[in-house]
């Protein structure tokens, strides 16, 4: 499911969301998200605002008036991830933020994985913004490093899912998908597709492929307007061509069931 799907994704501050936090594993999302799991038999992903604990949860800031540091509280820019029993297998916290992140979001530590059970194996997750390079990351040759395909490449993940509050681009808006937002996503992923000189002599006999979910949310909240179009890619790696096994029309707003080849 999307970036912070069930709540919204934009607040003005943290004091405007924090009634609305939760602890990984507990409140509203997680408790939709295991039964649906149970439900379906299925792993699922969802996004929500964390509430981080105390140790993870102070931040420098300088006031007007005494100018001394105090402690805010932030909160996360959170997936879980649920088994098919309804157990709560993990979660990540985003790791770039984008500007609504900003009044309240703690970044994350970095990407990680999950080794889950065949056919799905290593899966990693990454939220929206993700697919940026980080602002803080030198870039060589004038490119943006795409850090995020990139780690999917060193640690062997075949599985990646990104959940999404990406805006619309608003080019060409009577168009049934957002194809330059569609285009920008795709370019980030580049690594996982692009024709290059550096695969493997085991690459070029087995190819590596990586299948990619896109779930983006659709529709207005807060004046902004979102670009849907979720979307479902294989790429392999040295094919110089992304395939796309499904996409999602841009105010299209319903469950869509596609199979795929792990």
């Amino acid at each position: 499911m999307a970036e912070a799907f069930s709540l919204g994704y934009i607040f003005p501050s943290y004091k405007s969301l924090e009634p609305y936090l939760e602890i990984p594993g507990q409140g509203p999302t997680s408790d939709f998200c295991a039964s649906l799991a149970k439900r379906l038999e299925c792993y699922v992903i969802a996004g929500y605002p964390e509430r981080l604990l105390p140790t993870n949860t102070e931040l420098q800031v300088e006031t007007s008036s005494e100018d001394q540091p105090i402690p805010v509280q932030l909160a996360g820019n959170s997936t879980c991830l649920f088994a098919p029993d309804g157990t709560l297998v993990g979660g990540y916290r985003k790791t770039n933020l984008y500007e609504a992140d900003m009044p309240w979001a703690q970044a994350g530590e970095g990407f990680s994985h999950f080794d889950l059970p065949p056919p799905l194996n290593r899966l990693s997750i990454g939220i929206c913004m993700d697919l940026n390079s980080n602002p803080k990351t030198q870039w060589e040759n004038g490119l943006p490093p795409c850090e995020l395909a990139d780690y999917c490449i060193d640690n062997d993940v075949r599985l990646l899912v990104v959940p999404c509050a990406w805006k619309d681009s608003d080019e060409r808006p009577n168009d049934q998908w957002d194809t330059s937002t569609i285009d920008y996503w795709v370019h980030r992923l580049w690594p996982l597709w692009g024709n290059d000189s550096e695969s493997s002599a085991e690459e070029s006999i087995k190819p590596r492929k990586t299948i990619v979910v896109i779930c983006d949310r659709s529709g207005f909240e807060r004046g902004t307007l979102f670009a849907g179009t979720s979307a479902i890619l294989s790429l392999e790696k040295g094919s110089g061509k992304p395939e796309f096994i499904g996409v999602m029309k841009r105010r299209e707003e319903k469950c869509q069931l596609w199979t795929i080849d792990l």
